[in-house]
């Protein structure tokens, strides 16, 4: 029996543009083949075979719902020298998450507030604010939540994202707490 040899084309990773955490189940494209894969466990991903020339890759993560946009990497290099692949780099592609952000300062004096929890409604994803009370809830699904921000010595607060987010963006949503007195 003959052994067959394939070499690989085109290989890369794809990771979260914000955590660095590589994604898997993320659908990785070559346009021009329109050949598809899923990336493996650890985020990476391979094509074989692929004739020399340019080529460009569509990434999108329709398994993860909203949560992440797409991406295209245009011009991607696959040269063989010597029976010997060189490969281009920018196959390593990064999401962008859908994140909110914003700060959380008190209504009375503008300051900011340090470890205030902001927490999307329904949910178990959450953080706190840090020192300037800013805070990041990334990777979350593009809709409209309801977050409810709360702290010791300051009334509860939950409020209704006023637009839908975007996949792949960032939108700001501030929020100014009234102390409980």
């Amino acid at each position: 029996m003959e052994e067959i040899r394939h070499q690989v084309a085109i290989a890369g990773s794809v990771t979260d543009a914000i955590t660095q955490q590589r994604i898997a189940d993320v659908g990785v494209e070559v346009v021009e083949q329109n050949l598809q894969i899923q990336t493996r466990e650890d985020g990476s991903f391979y094509f074989i075979d692929l004739p020399d020339g340019q080529y460009t890759l569509k990434v999108s993560a329709p398994n993860l719902g909203s949560r992440y946009g797409t991406a295209t990497v245009a011009n991607i290099t696959v040269k063989n020298e010597n029976g010997r692949p060189i490969f281009d780099l920018q196959a390593n592609v990064k999401l962008s998450p859908t994140r909110l952000v914003g700060q959380v300062k008190r209504s009375d004096n503008n300051q900011p507030i340090a470890n205030a929890l902001v927490q999307l409604c329904g949910s178990e994803t959450q953080t706190l604010t840090n020192k300037e009370g800013r805070y990041v809830l990334s990777g979350i699904q593009a809709s409209q939540p309801r977050v409810q921000v709360s702290v010791n010595g300051f009334v509860t607060q939950i409020q209704q994202v006023k637009e839908k987010l975007i996949a792949g963006q960032e939108q700001p949503v501030d929020f100014r707490l009234v102390p409980s007195n």
